[in-house]
């Protein structure tokens, strides 16, 4: 079975209206500047503008690629923009419900930018369809949103210093096992570098943080990615990052 998405690249021009768009459907940015405890550092992070390239040209490309086993809606295409290398440090993420960010360098080389498409696909699936995401998340993998009382049992020394992440705007906190909170934090918060974070844990029931994943964790989601969200994870397995064996296990049982 082949999903048929429509890629739509607009030229510079429009593009910088696509990116206005974007703000006003997610304001992740809005939200780097909003006074959270975490906006100073990554407002500091993010110091380079948020600019489409000028190697930006109009286009449109029509993708048949194989089931990914997740829902997309396909009625309208996908907005794909190619950004300066220094915008968002050059890390490809979404926007919206249907905007797809990727460094310049793939315009470059287009054939390496396949793996991350579906990746990014996958999270406009799960922005676009997040309760039934959220449900498979509970029922397969004891995670969970995270209540305001219990994010905020996590001292503000390391909530200060957590990465704002696009791809899980909707619902940036979890708890794992009703037990433990991961967090992307940067490593320094005098030069913070969005490349330079690392996955940690806070333990509401010890009250303490570790570097150390909980037990079970590594058993359950291996040990090769740094991600600290559900969505990542799921969107790591499902691109074929990890193992050819859980990719197709999410295509084989289409869980949401």
């Amino acid at each position: 079975m082949t999903t048929v998405i429509r890629l739509v690249t607009p030229s510079r021009e429009d593009a910088k209206h696509v990116i206005a768009r974007w703000e006003k459907e997610d304001q992740y940015y809005t939200s780097i500047t909003n006074g959270s405890v975490a906006s100073k550092i990554n407002r500091i992070a993010r110091q380079y503008p948020y600019l489409e390239s000028s190697e930006n040209s109009a286009i449109t490309v029509t993708r048949s690629l194989r089931d990914i086993g997740v829902p997309l809606s396909t009625s309208e295409p996908y907005d794909l923009i190619y950004l300066d290398g220094r915008s968002d440090a050059g890390l490809p993420h979404t926007r919206g419900l249907r905007g797809i960010a990727l460094p310049v360098f793939f315009l470059w080389t287009p054939s390496s930018a396949e793996k991350t498409i579906r990746h990014e696909l996958v999270h406009l699936s799960q922005k676009q369809f997040p309760e039934r995401w959220w449900s498979w998340y509970e029922r397969e993998w004891n995670f969970r949103k995270c209540t305001p009382d219990e994010f905020m049992t996590i001292p503000e020394k390391w909530r200060a210093r957590r990465r704002i992440n696009p791809d899980t705007l909707g619902s940036p906190y979890t708890i794992w096992r009703n037990r433990y909170i991961p967090l992307s934090v940067f490593l320094s918060d005098v030069v913070p570098d969005l490349k330079n974070c690392k996955r940690g844990f806070w333990d509401i029931e010890m009250s303490q943080w570790t570097w150390e994943p909980p037990p079970g964790w590594i058993i359950t989601f291996g040990h090769s990615f740094n991600d600290e969200h559900p969505n990542e994870i799921a969107a790591h397995w499902i691109d074929g990052s990890s193992t050819d064996e859980r990719k197709e296990y999410f295509i084989s049982i289409k869980p949401v």
